[in-house]
């Protein structure tokens, strides 16, 4: 380690001494830097506040580390959680003298010779970034210019591997018998090194436009990125000129915005984002939300998002779905699904826990305070060593951010409510007779590919009818009717199912299933079609 590393390390050990916290590292981080123990002081106002003060001396990585984990009280207690909220970005800006060297080497080009106009007051600074009013020369569209400060990616980066460092010795404490140090830093490290690549924010707002390109979504919009400007230290884009909600919620306003609208139009971005997309902004303060006097949303800084994958935005969508009809036990046992709930000892009694929750909830959902009850359910999840993937968290704070916009806008917004509606029309969707042969047709062809998985799918469906799973979509989402459909419908696919999957495994056995059983496949994809087409015309 050279020796600025070390006098950093010495230097966070040294703020970790000063507050109370050197007695919680191991002998054996000391020994190995020829550090000798500081002193113990402070310590007086318990551990939480000690970290997060601790914290704020250390600078801007650990103010991003600390916020990072006030979103995880899935695996750190909730009152550290609590109080690592309190963290903030209060940074002044730095000189402008130091900025216009980064926008100049990054874009190969006098400023000048880009911007006719280029405001050096920054419009927004925060420890990362400083942002920029500038005007395009060569069009004179008004822009704005996002540009990372000097040095702090290698800052960053070499702090994030002396956290690691010192995670990798506190894991091996008894400290650490609740918390895995090293599994949060390398969140951390992910998360860091996203924010750090401006790049990765200009290819999820591309995401975004292609994802709400249609013209129902004409009322949604994302800035326009010009490439030919953006590296991975300077973005510039399309200005907005828009209001905030503190504006759009006056009393002033009032007949201006239709503010229930809003309020839906935001809840269904955000389920869009969640179950048909998989991909959603994993950032939706009020900052970087804005609205016209057309009742239109922007959205902007892209930096942050989350992906899911089909099975997670399945059990989402259960969720939801169980949520509006109060199926408090089945809410508990997808938690349990979408995280490590195999090593959970006793799960029956981790769905009782959950569900005690969830049955003292008032009856009108516009009253539920999602925030406090995903931190309880949080604390119950902490207790179990309950592991919920990044993104599940990351989602969780967006939910909890839209909730809150839309409770401004209208008090009496029930969020759930209209999360358990759409999670019912995207599933509807998945059910009609179009919806199902695309579906098959897709299933079909992937069995023809992967004839050897065609045991484990079987099980799996097996499995999912013996626990409910697929009658608890059916039963929450269709109507009497529907649900006689759809049973026929089952019946009929399942039988075209076997016979094709046994004439397609019967081919493979043989070895010759292209030359000599091609006809027998033939004969099962008619049936199977046939089969579809008699279920959709009764």
């Amino acid at each position: 380690m050279d020796l600025k590393k070390l006098k950093r390390i010495r230097e966070i050990i040294s703020v970790l001494g000063k507050h109370g916290l050197a007695k919680y590292l191991p002998q054996t981080l000391f020994k190995k830097f020829g550090i000798a123990k500081p002193a113990e002081e402070g310590g007086t106002s318990g551990i939480e506040r000690n970290i997060r003060e601790a914290f704020e001396e250390l600078g801007t990585t650990f103010i991003k580390l600390g916020q990072m984990m006030s979103l995880r009280s899935d695996i750190i207690p909730a009152s550290m959680a609590e109080e690592f909220k309190k963290l903030t970005d209060n940074v002044k800006p730095i000189d402008f003298s130091q900025i216009k060297p980064i926008i100049e080497n990054e874009l190969c080009v006098k400023i000048e010779d880009v911007f006719s106009e280029f405001d050096e007051n920054p419009i927004a600074a925060a420890s990362i970034s400083q942002v920029y009013a500038a005007t395009l020369k060569e069009t004179d569209e008004k822009v704005v210019v996002k540009v990372r400060k000097p040095g702090i990616a290698e800052t960053i980066r070499e702090d994030m591997g002396l956290i690691f460092t010192l995670a990798h010795y506190i894991n091996k404490t008894a400290y650490s018998q609740n918390i895995d140090f090293e599994a949060i830093t390398e969140d951390f490290f992910h998360t860091m090194n996203t924010e750090l690549d401006f790049l990765i924010e200009k290819s999820n707002n591309e995401k975004f436009v292609q994802n709400f390109g249609s013209p129902k979504w004409e009322w949604l919009k994302f800035p326009k990125m010009y490439g030919e400007y953006c590296t991975s230290s300077v973005l510039v884009m399309e200005r907005i000129f828009a209001l905030k909600l503190d504006d759009v919620i006056k009393p002033s306003n009032g007949g201006v915005f239709d503010r229930k609208l809003i309020a839906e139009r935001g809840a269904e971005v955000l389920m869009k984002m969640i179950l048909v997309d998989g991909f959603f902004h994993a950032d939706l303060h009020e900052g970087n939300l804005f609205f016209n006097e057309n009742n239109n949303v922007s959205i902007i800084d892209t930096g942050m998002c989350g992906r899911l994958d089909q099975f997670m935005r399945n059990k989402l969508a259960d969720i939801f779905i169980a949520f509006a009809i109060k199926d408090w036990d089945k809410v508990a046992r997808i938690c349990l699904e979408l995280g490590n709930g195999e090593k959970i000892a006793d799960k029956e009694l981790f769905v009782r826990d959950v569900s005690r929750i969830l049955q003292t909830l008032p009856e009108n959902l516009s009253e539920i305070n999602t925030a406090e009850v995903i931190g309880r359910i949080s604390a119950v999840i902490f207790r179990y060593k309950l592991k919920i993937p990044r993104e599940l968290t990351q989602l969780l704070r967006s939910f909890s951010m839209i909730e809150g916009l839309c409770r401004k806008l209208d008090p009496d917004f029930e969020f759930m409510k209209v999360a358990g509606k759409l999670s019912k029309e995207v599933m509807l969707q998945k059910l009609t007779p179009d919806g199902i042969a695309r579906e098959a047709m897709s299933l079909i062809e992937k069995t023809v590919d992967t004839a050897h998985t065609l045991p484990t799918t079987l099980a799996n469906i097996s499995e999912k009818l013996e626990n409910g799973t697929i009658q608890h979509r059916i039963v929450a989402i269709l109507n009497g009717s529907e649900r006689r459909f759809i049973s026929k419908m089952v019946t009929r696919l399942t039988s075209a199912f076997l016979i094709t999957g046994t004439l397609v495994a019967g081919g493979f056995l043989e070895g010759i299933f292209f030359k000599l059983d091609a006809g027998f496949f033939i004969f099962a994809l008619l049936l199977f079609i046939s089969t579809f087409l008699k279920g959709k015309n009764e």
